[in-house]
């Protein structure tokens, strides 16, 4: 049984309550944003995992048992925030809501950034970097990797902590074929581990975007704490962007395949781009690049995933 929850509060106080829905398979990313819509901070979702299929992550669960959503909720107005959720799985005329349930119950008693903190701990990324969050100890840093640099990384709402492998795969992508001094792009930036990384491995500039605010802001906060400048925007990349020696775009495949004309515009001749994100099974895709202008030099797999080099001609 897998558990996905982006930040539920921090610590649980004794007058906080549990709200929970139990729910189709189906409902529960619809349900979620009812939660959301309703102010809360957080959602979690017990009970589903998400196999890889067709072009991406799959969007239909495996399980097809009950699922729970749930969220953390004063106790003052707990009663007031029920009905309205109650209310709009009512209103709301969608199949998959079919005898979905609301209820409270007693909140937990737990501390959940320590108990989110806890579980994160430093991890090779590539060799000679470990990613380590901002609290771990000198001695959980030597022993993920004696003598290796230190990127340090604040996990949160952005992706890129190193534990996926479309991210791993993606940098060692990227870091055969960086040369020194060379001008990095870093596309869907995320935490900006990747782009960070190229700096760290003597990269000489870099350019980094996000069309997610916080994605950004995270880039941002991840230069500063690694003491390594660069240009983070909030935004897609611009239509007359200068041409990078290396453009990393570690995405989907489908989010991936419309920007592929622009990704080749964004690579120099003779540079490269670095395509993650990419299911392994995904056969077709070395064609769309080649459509694009981008030649595959090599791929990079682990797990499910690929990345691909692919070089401008």
């Amino acid at each position: 049984m897998a558990i996905r929850v982006s930040s539920v509060g921090s610590r649980t106080r004794s007058a906080d309550i549990c709200l929970e829905v139990t729910c189709s398979p189906q409902a529960v990313e619809a349900v979620a944003e009812i939660l959301r819509e309703l102010g809360s901070e957080g959602v979690g979702i017990d009970g589903l995992s998400w196999p890889v299929a067709g072009d991406d992550v799959a969007q239909a669960p495996q399980q097809r048992g009950p699922a729970r959503v749930f969220t953390i909720v004063p106790q003052e107005g707990a009663t007031a925030i029920l009905r309205a959720v109650r209310e709009q799985l009512r209103r709301r005329v969608v199949p998959v809501f079919g005898g979905a349930q609301a209820a409270l119950r007693e909140a937990p008693r737990e501390d959940w950034v320590e108990n989110y903190r806890r579980s994160v701990r430093p991890a090779p990324l590539v060799p000679g970097i470990v990613v380590a969050p901002p609290w771990a100890s000198e001695g959980e840093i030597a022993a993920a990797g004696h003598g290796a640099r230190v990127l340090w990384i604040e996990p949160g709402a952005a992706f890129g902590t190193g534990d996926h492998e479309s991210t791993r795969t993606t940098l060692r992508a990227g870091l055969r074929v960086l040369r020194a001094g060379d001008d990095v792009i870093d596309l869907g930036c995320g935490t900006g581990i990747l782009g960070a990384a190229a700096l760290l491995e003597g990269a000489g500039s870099l350019r980094a975007y996000d069309l997610d605010l916080l994605a950004a802001e995270a880039a941002r906060r991840t230069l500063r704490r690694n003491g390594l400048r660069g240009r983070v925007r909030h935004g897609a990349l611009p239509l007359r962007a200068r041409a990078a020696d290396l453009v990393f775009a570690n995405l989907s495949g489908s989010a991936l395949r419309p920007l592929l004309p622009s990704l080749a515009r964004a690579v120099r001749p003779g540079g490269h781009a670095v395509l993650g994100g990419v299911l392994r099974a995904d056969e077709t895709f070395a064609t769309a690049c080649a459509a694009a202008g981008l030649r595959v030099a090599f791929r990079e797999t682990e797990g499910d995933w690929q990345a691909l080099c692919c070089m401008r001609p």
